[in-house]
């Protein structure tokens, strides 16, 4: 997914700078045709505009372009939820003629659903990622909802859209199918892809859903995990990762885990399951790329994931982090340019940088959060690299295991490196990586979720 900083900071929403507890996300279409984002960009970017949404998803290339930060209050649906609800836009064909309300011809239907799809999947990506920073459920009430239900339900100005766009069309999209998207691209399950070039009505139209999970992978459990039949899971089972020995519909047969040391042989629906590596082979993570909104940025393309790292010990020299290690630290910690508390209550700015912040600083751009970031990599990583060189980690190291332990001590700082791995085998350390999840004294959803990913990756 690829994020474009263009905030509109001519807007009244943003120089207003009121904020809102971000309860859900409202998903909207632009109810005319235009595909580009940019034009609503620059539209909105002006004391004079009457409207203002978080972000804009391009027709075209399925881009999205942040026009607010997201805890910023927008005027987006004419009601109550612009003081609970991120607003996001998806434009919309050009060949498309409205011809009253939200009725429209559609001159080329292949081309307008072409761009459908592109924004209908950067939504999904997009609400996933912001219900994992914000602590959302997508399945429950209220907290992915379109315009058309906003109305519905007293929250939301009289309007129909997404739901009149994907109806008109034929398509076979429904907010019921978007909601249950975006919860498979959280918990990394499948992907659901509704077929684009079709001349076949919308009930006849099939969904196909690929399960990402294939025999051979190796995965891990969720905390909620159970087995196939409803008996409970062991927590040493869900510590584990574990070899999908079988494959039926939804049902997973769990062989043996990644030391060779236990056989489970027992199912577990996919849902529970996150690949970790595929075929031996690091499963790569849906890069958030942000950039900075000009003439070069506009047009370059979506950054994937790089080459897996080398995995052998490094015998001489140091570690510098790999772009894997970079993407999950960058995930995490999110970039805000303004300064903010954090779960634990310390002043924070960019990706994550803490050190002397106070209240009330700001970043000029997004240039300058990068910079911090890329400082801030190079400090943490080499607080790694002195517990190898002091004897604090008396093992040697894999790039994945320095990767997992920069990111750890991103977040827990050198003092909390030292106590989690001074004496300890990897073994050791991946579990007790663990039990960092508190901020403030409680646990936290999102800190629980960094570390088993941490974990994930130092034994990959």
């Amino acid at each position: 997914m690829d994020i474009i900083q263009s905030i509109t900071t001519e807007n009244r929403c943003y120089t207003a700078g009121k904020k809102i507890n971000i309860k859900g996300l409202m998903l909207h279409s632009v109810g005319c045709p235009q595909p580009s984002a940019e034009v609503f960009v620059k539209q909105f970017n002006s004391p004079q505009a009457k409207v203002s949404v978080h972000a804009f998803i391009d027709g075209k290339t399925g881009k999205v372009y942040q026009t607010l930060p997201w805890e910023y209050r927008a005027w987006h649906c004419g009601g109550d939820a612009n003081n609970t609800h991120v607003g996001i836009e998806m434009c919309e064909p050009s060949c498309l003629q409205y011809t009253g309300g939200a009725a429209f011809h559609c001159s080329d239907r292949e081309s307008a659903l072409e761009v459908v799809k592109n924004t209908y999947q950067a939504a999904v990506e997009l609400f996933a990622y912001l219900c994992g920073e914000y602590h959302l459920d997508p399945l429950a009430d209220r907290v992915i909802i379109s315009h058309k239900e906003g109305y519905d339900r007293g929250v939301a100005s009289g309007h129909g859209d997404p739901d009149h766009l994907w109806t008109g069309l034929q398509c076979g999209y429904t907010m019921d199918g978007f909601r249950k998207d975006v919860a498979a691209a959280m918990n990394g399950n499948s992907v659901c892809v509704s077929p684009a070039k079709t001349s076949a009505p919308a009930q006849e139209a099939e969904v196909i859903c690929e399960t990402a999970i294939k025999e051979g992978d190796i995965v891990v459990l969720g905390k909620d995990a159970v087995y196939y039949s409803g008996k409970e899971i062991p927590d040493w089972v869900k510590n584990g990762n574990w070899t999908v020995k079988s494959l039926s519909d939804d049902r997973a047969v769990l062989g043996k885990n990644i030391e060779g040391t236990h056989e489970i042989n027992s199912p577990v629906h996919v849902k529970y399951l996150t690949v970790v590596s595929v075929h031996g082979q690091p499963q790569a993570q849906i890069p958030v790329q942000v950039q900075t909104q000009n003439s070069e940025t506009a047009q370059s393309q979506t950054k994937v994931q790089s080459q897996k790292a080398e995995q052998e010990p490094v015998s001489g020299g140091e570690f510098t982090i790999s772009d894997r290690g970079v993407e999950l630290i960058a995930k995490y910690e999110g970039c805000r340019l303004e300064a903010y508390k954090c779960p634990a209550g310390v002043w924070t700015i960019g990706y994550g940088h803490t050190a002397d912040v106070k209240e009330g600083d700001r970043l000029s751009s997004q240039a300058e959060a990068k910079a911090l970031f890329k400082e801030d990599l190079k400090k943490y990583g080499g607080y790694v690299n002195n517990c190898v060189k002091k004897g604090i980690i008396n093992f040697p190291l894999t790039q994945n295991q320095f990767d997992a332990l920069t990111s750890f001590c991103y977040n827990c700082g050198n003092g909390s490196l030292q106590k989690l791995t001074e004496g300890r085998d990897a073994a050791v350390i991946a579990e007790k990586l663990l039990q960092y999840n508190k901020g403030g004294g409680k646990v936290l959803a999102g800190l629980v979720k960094r570390r088993e990913e941490e974990r994930a990756l130092f034994l990959s």
